[in-house]
């Protein structure tokens, strides 16, 4: 197709949508046949019995979208009491709901885990780590292999618009870390230090690089570029129907810093109180869910994509930085969050329910029977396998991948092998395990989630503890599974994040 009319082609589409060694070698051995891996049933509200979707020949394609600092509190389809997630609560209603999907609670751990399926004590990433920031080390291609070079090796045109966060594109040895992670092109927002403060602009005017060049952005707004961006790629490879694609989408909204975007950037001279200003950044990427998801239907992508919504981490109430309140209201009350960006006094985040249990909807028409919701525990190492179970793409034994891959429980609501009867969370030495029940700390903290899921209760050292069978069990349990975890790889950067200071300043 001649090059003007492709881009008239994506210029009408965009248009429709808004308005409507070992690590080399197993590389190589990495192949285009499904994985052999083992799980379970998503039981449904209803006794109505699903009929499985059958795998189908062709390669579907896989849009993964990764909201960035956003829990459970706004999100309608999780009780929240706003109202600023419809496209998102669509998506929820006709696709496969999890009710506990686990996360780091912060967003470079969580990015590394779900990239790579490995557990932050595996790869080293348990403490927060800016490498743009802070130099030092970063994701390391040596080291780990991602979801793109996996699928990419299956055959997938691999593409990324928004976040990166875990290479320091600045860095002459990184400045193709994209590429040697596995996407064919890119679109990212670099992050980086405080003495070049264009570097970090992500909102208005922001530092975009394109596939190694930086972007003119003045006057646009971040998240409405990588949006573009990735409908133009999506477009692009409609021409391409022998060739599925994997396009991942890690947002920038709704980081902080608070601001206007281009719904209520005029305001007539009324200044937006903060809590106004975070409930328009909410509500604008759940529009841009809404105009990707739209630009597949209106590029007749729909049936062959599977769509994948979930967020990094918990809500920041803003307190740490001088906002006010930015926590969603759930059965009448605002989430008690606190800041999830701001340490503890030791350095630790907190790995409370709000920080850590984050949505995850998976949506496909044709692919996967909608419709329901799930209670099964899933974590972000799962994430890696399911996709390339669903892609129909081969991870090489030499890998140690500590997820297991959901596919066969989203294709079949009546599988009924046993499933994770645990998940695990950690932020550097405090980790944290539960079952459907119980949830234990490794600093000892113990609650019983089905009456207490704000975690009030600690029942360390209570008369439940001691006297109750039931709980005395899943506290042995929850405790073995700790105990016989390995311990942390070393990291590979120096101590360098604010939190990772006050660890070692604690230590000593």
């Amino acid at each position: 197709m001649p090059r003007n009319t492709t881009l008239l082609h994506t210029i009408i589409v965009t248009i429709l949508v808004s308005l409507s060694g070992t690590v080399a070698a197993a590389e190589n051995s990495i192949q285009s046949q499904p994985t052999a891996v083992s799980f379970e049933s998503i039981k449904t509200d209803s006794c109505t019995t699903l009929k499985p979707s059958k795998p189908p020949q062709k390669q579907p394609n896989i849009l993964f979208i990764l909201l960035d600092n956003i829990g459970k509190d706004w999100f309608r389809c999780y009780g929240s009491q706003e109202n600023v997630t419809p496209n998102i609560d669509r998506l929820a209603r006709t696709g496969v709901k999890f009710r506990n999907f686990y996360v780091t609670p912060v967003c470079s751990t969580t990015r590394v885990g779900l990239l790579t399926g490995r557990y932050p004590y595996r790869t080293g990433w348990h403490t927060h780590h800016d490498p743009a920031i802070y130099g030092g080390g970063y994701f390391d291609w040596n080291r780990e292999i991602s979801i793109a070079r996996i699928l990419k090796n299956a055959g997938y045109q691999t593409f990324i618009s928004g976040k990166w966060q875990i290479n320091d594109l600045f860095d002459p040895a990184q400045k193709d870390a994209l590429t040697k992670h596995g996407f064919d092109e890119y679109c990212i927002f670099p992050e980086g230090k405080k003495e070049h403060p264009a570097h970090k602009k992500r909102y208005w005017d922001p530092y975009i690089i394109e596939n190694g060049k930086r972007l003119e952005t003045t006057g646009q707004y971040g998240p409405e570029i990588f949006t573009a961006k990735l409908i133009e790629f999506m477009t692009r490879q409609k021409e391409k129907s022998d060739q599925p694609f994997f396009a991942y989408y890690p947002a920038i909204l709704t980081h902080l810093s608070i601001g206007p975007t281009p719904d209520n950037k005029v305001t007539n001279g009324r200044k937006l109180s903060d809590r106004e200003l975070f409930v328009g950044m909410a509500q604008y990427a759940d529009t841009l869910v809404g105009r990707m998801v739209s630009a597949l239907d209106s590029l007749g992508l729909r049936d062959n994509t599977i769509v994948i919504v979930a967020t990094d981490n918990g809500t920041d109430d803003g307190s740490y930085h001088g906002y006010d309140n930015l926590a969603g209201r759930v059965n009448g009350r605002y989430a008690e969050i606190g800041s999830t960006m701001k340490p503890n006094d030791d350095g630790y985040y907190p790995l409370t329910e709000w920080g850590i249990n984050m949505p995850l909807i998976v949506n496909s028409p044709k692919h996967i029977p909608g419709g329901r919701e799930s209670d099964d525990l899933i974590d972000m190492t799962d994430i890696l396998p399911t996709i390339a179970d669903l892609g129909q793409a081969k991870i090489s034994t030499a890998i140690k991948i500590d997820g297991r891959s959901f596919a066969p429980q989203l294709r079949n609501p009546n599988h009924d092998k046993a499933w994770r009867t645990w998940c695990l969370s950690q932020y550097c030495e405090v980790r944290v395990v539960r079952n459907q029940r119980f949830k234990l700390f490794s600093s000892g903290q113990f609650y019983d989630l089905s009456v207490d899921p704000r975690e009030q209760n600690d029942l360390q050292g209570s008369v439940e503890l001691s006297n109750d069978q039931t709980t005395k069990s899943a506290h042995r349990n929850l405790r073995k599974i700790l105990d016989d975890l390995p311990a942390n790889a070393k990291l590979p950067w120096e101590f360098r994040s604010i939190s990772a200071r006050q660890i070692q300043a604690a230590k000593q």
